[in-house]
């Protein structure tokens, strides 16, 4: 790219990334705008939305300057055919592990050939053009490596590709890991792959990556139907490893002077980073015996207060729960709420049954119903002050009834 052009090249870039946030906020305008049109609203998305992409895509092809993929590869078919296997190992890895489980369905998408092209035609004109506009925008500011301009995009990609009805549902920190595991994380790992893919080798390159995915998800009879924890897993581990293959590969040969440490110590980081976020999730959500949980109310005070989390040991064997003594604090299940009192006497019915009367620190009297030990989740091992806030506004937020819980 010469000098003279690049501010040329800059405002194309800018009018793309313009016309690509109004496009993708135009169906949520609609929306908004039409009420409860459903009609209109699934016309639009079907059928509209994806020929003004067509379109979008011929404009560019005849009439945008071409702009040249930050890498500069000599030869694009090694990547083109990277980018294929790389989709084609994260279909294969979530198909065996489905099969290993048990967790494979059938496609619940029309598969008759006007269904396929219907749904093909609903997904690959948006999934090109967005492609096209990523790597132009990353071809014309990052061929000196702007990582600001690639973060922005990576994360205005994520933003546009997350299905913001799951967020809706997110009423606690466990739902918050859940999502992450299942919406966030792994669309965010697969845009950055993305991202790369775009960077050095062109829009063909992220399509290739993109498109082998979509197709075979609206066009194969059997898909996987994991469970969120082996889905959470794959969708970020299995792209991460891609991403620290094409970058180790590729960053090399468009950064020769870099030295074989720094370049492994990137690669070390990033693992660390997906291990360390893996094993989070696990642990918020209780795969390990302390699993964490944010408090709600007050009736706890002094001990415990409003935001603070709480890491409770879970109640796996018999002999846990007849160790149980008054004065311990335990956390039990009273319908949809979880709460945190402690015990004030043990109950015996003299044939080995135990029951708990509980009470919170800061209420005035006993808790009316007694607990039954298949209610216990664990007991309090310690109290970290303030860290839960952030899930506390969430609940806030929802309008969450906590009427069962007394004062």
């Amino acid at each position: 790219m010469e000098v003279l052009n690049i501010n040329k090249y800059r405002r194309i870039s800018n009018l793309l990334l313009f016309l690509f946030i109004g496009l993708a906020l135009l169906p949520f305008l609609l929306e908004w705008m039409q009420g409860s049109s459903y009609q209109f609203t699934y016309l639009f998305n079907r059928k509209i939305l994806p020929a003004i992409w067509c379109v979008f895509l011929i404009l560019m092809f005849f009439f945008v300057p071409r702009v040249h993929a930050a890498g500069r590869l000599v030869k694009r078919e090694t990547i083109y055919m990277e980018a294929v296997v790389c989709a084609v190992i994260l279909i294969a890895v979530k198909i065996l592990v489905g099969s290993m489980l048990g967790q494979l369905g059938e496609s619940p998408y029309d598969l008759s050939p006007k269904g396929i092209l219907g749904n093909l035609f609903y997904v690959l004109p948006a999934l090109a053009a967005r492609e096209v506009i990523r790597s132009y925008i990353l071809g014309t500011y990052c061929n000196k490596h702007n990582l600001k301009v690639f973060i922005f995009i990576t994360l205005l990609m994520t933003a546009c590709n997350i299905n913001y009805s799951k967020l809706a549902l997110v009423s606690d920190i466990e739902d918050m890991a859940i999502c992450f595991s299942t919406e966030v994380g792994p669309k965010l790992c697969i845009n950055i792959m993305l991202s790369y893919l775009a960077l050095y080798g062109g829009p063909v390159a992220a399509i290739l990556y993109g498109g082998v995915q979509e197709l075979f998800h609206w066009t194969s009879p059997i898909l996987s139907s994991l469970m969120w924890l082996a889905e959470g897993a794959i969708g970020i581990l299995v792209p991460i490893g891609c991403i620290l293959f094409i970058v180790g590969k590729y960053e090399e040969q468009k950064h020769r002077y870099k030295s074989a440490k720094e370049q492994k110590g990137g690669v070390i980081g990033w693992s660390v980073t997906a291990v360390f976020s893996i094993g989070l999730i696990w642990f918020i959500v209780g795969v390990f015996p302390i699993v964490p949980s944010v408090v709600v109310t007050g009736s706890m005070q002094p001990l415990i207060y409003p935001g603070d989390v709480i890491l409770i040991r879970q109640m796996q064997t018999e002999e846990q729960l007849r160790s149980l003594t008054e004065g311990d604090v335990i956390q039990f299940q009273r319908d949809n709420i979880r709460i945190t009192h402690r015990i004030v006497e043990v109950i015996d019915d003299g044939l080995g049954n135990l029951t708990f009367r509980t009470k919170g620190d800061n209420n005035s009297t006993e808790d009316s119903r007694l607990v039954h030990p298949n209610d216990i989740k664990g007991t309090l091992v310690k109290v970290v002050p303030k860290v839960g806030y952030p899930a506390l506004l969430i609940k806030g937020s929802t309008g969450e009834d906590i009427g069962d819980v007394e004062f």
